[in-house]
């Protein structure tokens, strides 16, 4: 997998995202989600999206890089499917369901590592925040979104809930009773981390 991107990649995507972000939510929210992007930017278009080398987007820039390509794939998985969902709720939701991997409102999720071996021998390039208090991706999204007041739909909201799979013991209560928003979206990032993988293979 990719271990870095360049500034120049980094400024281009965070503009695509920011400029996605505007239209997704431009006829009902967007004061709103203009607040979210303005207080919650700088740290987004710098977040990684894992903390290791062998995960996708353990470099700077790799959370929104992730959230971009996730969100393409949703829309062609729609497509190629002839699924009825709204553009929209798609670029909400690929856009937005790992948002809580910035942290909370003043705390990182992933700070860099520090420690030499695990850099190394274990290609842990970030570890997670331990004065932040613990909460799963999912949450810590829906928690920055309801901070600014971002309302969404019950799929929308089911689908970041649901975003991690619905392999997760927390998960299953939904099994065979997911939206097709949830699905598309687990399948998209199911399809892009298996790819990388055999890429690298």
């Amino acid at each position: 997998m990719s271990t870095e991107l360049e500034f120049d990649q980094i400024k281009t995507n965070w503009e695509t995202f920011d400029r996605l972000c505007r239209k997704a939510f431009e006829t009902d929210q967007a004061d709103l989600i203009s607040e979210l992007l303005d207080n919650l930017g700088e740290r987004a278009s710098v977040c990684p999206a894992s903390t290791k080398l062998d995960q996708y987007g353990a470099y700077p820039g790799g959370l929104i890089e992730h959230a971009l390509t996730v969100t393409s794939r949703m829309r062609k998985l729609a497509a190629a499917h002839e699924v009825s969902i709204d553009v929209k709720s798609i670029l909400r939701v690929g856009l937005l369901h790992e948002l809580g991997k910035i942290g909370d409102l003043e705390e990182d999720l992933f700070v860099e590592q520090d420690s030499n071996w695990h850099r190394e021998k274990l290609g842990q390039m970030y570890k997670y925040n331990e004065e932040l208090p613990k909460m799963a991706v999912p949450h810590l999204t829906l928690f920055l979104l309801q901070y600014f007041c971002i309302q969404l739909t019950r799929d929308e909201w089911l689908a970041i809930h649901l975003s991690q799979g619905s392999h997760l013991d927390e998960n299953r209560f939904y099994i065979r009773n997911e939206p097709l928003l949830a699905v598309i979206l687990q399948q998209a990032k199911q399809m892009i981390i298996l790819e990388a993988k055999n890429n690298d293979d």
